[in-house]
């Protein structure tokens, strides 16, 4: 009788340490998987980032560079807009000026520092009350992309855009978050976000 029961208890202590075991695979085997999912995620954030890092090395030609060489071809002109895109694989500046009479656009290669192409051409009426760029007085492209890339949770900032929109000296930002493009608008002089859309 004794026997019997100590057959059955190690039995049961068998099928128990086994039942364990079979628990125990079974949550390797899932956290295995997330771990996976989680390292397969981690290299494609770093690899759009090391992407991004990539390209935002191609800009040799600091703005004021950009905006040196613009002033050298068009001296005395107040400052419209300032654009930082790529165009392919890559950085263009495109400068906005005017005077009281003509406005005019220069496009420089962010690497290079050459001129790509420049232009001309009359204002219209009610442009020439228009008011330029207080370069003194905006926050830097730096500062409008940490702002950007804060109000977009795991993003970067790919594009730049600044610029007087309605008498009010604007930052536009586009950022990339995975797959997804987002443009973030912030009032150059208070730091405030304007508006922030995902792009379709």
């Amino acid at each position: 009788m004794k026997r019997k029961i100590s057959k059955l208890l190690a039995a049961t202590a068998l099928m128990g340490a086994l039942g364990i075991s079979v628990v125990a695979c079974g949550n390797n085997d899932s956290t295995s998987k997330t771990k996976q999912s989680s390292v397969k995620k981690t290299a494609k954030d770093k690899a759009s980032n090391t992407k991004n890092a990539t390209r935002k090395s191609q800009i040799k030609l600091s703005q004021t560079e950009a905006i040196n060489k613009f002033d050298k071809k068009y001296s005395d002109k107040k400052l419209k807009e300032i654009d930082l895109k790529l165009d392919g694989n890559k950085y263009l500046y495109e400068i906005t000026g005017f005077d009281k009479d003509k406005e005019y656009e220069m496009t420089i290669n962010a690497t290079s520092g050459k001129e790509v192409k420049s232009s001309s051409e009359k204002l219209d009426l009610d442009e020439r009350l228009q008011k330029g760029l207080d370069l003194d007085k905006v926050i830097s492209r730096d500062q409008a992309s940490e702002i950007a890339e804060k109000e977009v949770k795991n993003s970067t900032a790919k594009e730049w855009t600044l610029k007087m929109d309605q008498d009010k000296a604007i930052w536009d930002v586009t950022v990339e978050s995975g797959s997804s493009k987002h443009e973030v608008e912030i009032d150059a002089i208070s730091k405030k976000v304007i508006k922030s859309e995902k792009d379709d």
